[in-house]
């Protein structure tokens, strides 16, 4: 089967699934239900838990519960963000704070997650609530100390690090880890599966962050400079920042610190960021990382799904 066929056939088993675990008491429910499958995106985490299950020659169906259960907590994390940014769209649909107010949005992800906790705890699994539960925990915590630095200029990469870990990196980790669960994996072979996880999610995370900064909008589909203009220190900003000689730094913090940034400023910030040759410094980072996830994919057999995994981080270095 195609990779593509494949996905296809995945997102749409994901998406039914969605739905009949997504229970509707209210009208409103049944709006933001609709929404939640509609606007779901690429599936990335769930289509991770099922790859790595195949690999490990898990047999049975709860693949697809689990794969499910993390979309709705990964769901559930966008409404709460969009409440906390202000935004107005989510994947080019309005975002359901805008729609139908943020006290709305904040109980609908509620929702979900409670829909997703009971759905994992009627699987008969305390090692996958553990995990989901902690997942829960993290990205609260990230969400709060965001809150804190996200427009802070004290802000570090430690502090930056624990936010990532936290937002993206830690579901990611459970997704993977959960497939050593199902699979009956030994302790140690869960936890090399958890970190594979993590560091897969940190490597989304901060090659998300660059794009903002170095992929044209044709390719990318996404506001260019968006991140800047809302005057967050992301990842590369931080990397600057590292090296930059004291001016320069100024000057960042300067364009960082103003209430409106003009077009003039983004083109300064770009000088900035090709001067010190940051991208460079990031993509050789991202291939050290890419490398790193190949080569634990390499201690499974050759197959059609590994083939599939190793596609999609090469895809996903090349953005």
């Amino acid at each position: 089967m195609k990779a593509s066929v494949l996905k296809d056939s995945l997102v749409r088993k994901f998406d039914k699934k969605l739905e009949a675990i997504i229970r509707e008491d209210l009208k409103i429910l049944v709006e933001i239900k609709s929404y939640t499958i509609r606007s779901g995106g690429k599936r990335i985490r769930p289509i991770l838990h099922y790859c790595l299950c195949q690999l490990l020659g898990y047999q049975g169906k709860r693949w697809l519960d689990v794969g499910a259960i993390a979309e709705l907590i990964h769901a559930a994390s966008l409404l709460h963000d969009d409440v906390v940014d202000e935004a107005e769209t989510r994947r080019g649909l309005q975002s359901v704070g805008s729609k139908f107010g943020n006290k709305t949005a904040i109980l609908a992800g509620d929702y979900l997650l409670a829909c997703g906790i009971d759905h994992l705890n009627g699987l008969g699994y305390p090692s996958l609530m553990d995990l989901f539960t902690q997942v829960i925990k993290d990205l609260s915590v990230s969400e709060l100390i965001q809150m804190e630095w996200e427009k802070n200029p004290k802000i570090t990469l430690e502090i930056y690090n624990r936010v990532v870990y936290g937002k993206t990196a830690s579901l990611f980790g459970a997704v993977a880890s959960a497939a050593g669960v199902l699979a009956e994996s030994s302790d140690k072979d869960r936890k090399k599966l958890g970190q594979f996880g993590v560091e897969l999610g940190s490597f989304f995370q901060k090659k998300d962050d660059a794009i903002d900064y170095f992929s044209p909008a044709s390719k990318s589909g996404k506001v260019p400079l968006k991140d800047f203009h809302n005057g967050l220190y992301t990842y590369p900003i931080l990397l600057l920042l590292e090296k930059a000689d004291k001016n320069d730094k100024k000057l960042v913090h300067s364009l960082f610190e103003k209430t409106e940034r003009s077009p003039g400023d983004g083109v300064v910030i770009l000088s900035l960021l090709s001067r010190y040759q940051i991208r460079e410094q990031m993509d050789a980072e991202f291939r050290r990382i890419a490398e790193n996830l190949m080569k634990f994919l390499n201690s499974f057999p050759e197959s059609s799904i590994r083939s599939l995994l190793k596609e999609q981080i090469l895809k996903l270095l090349e953005e």
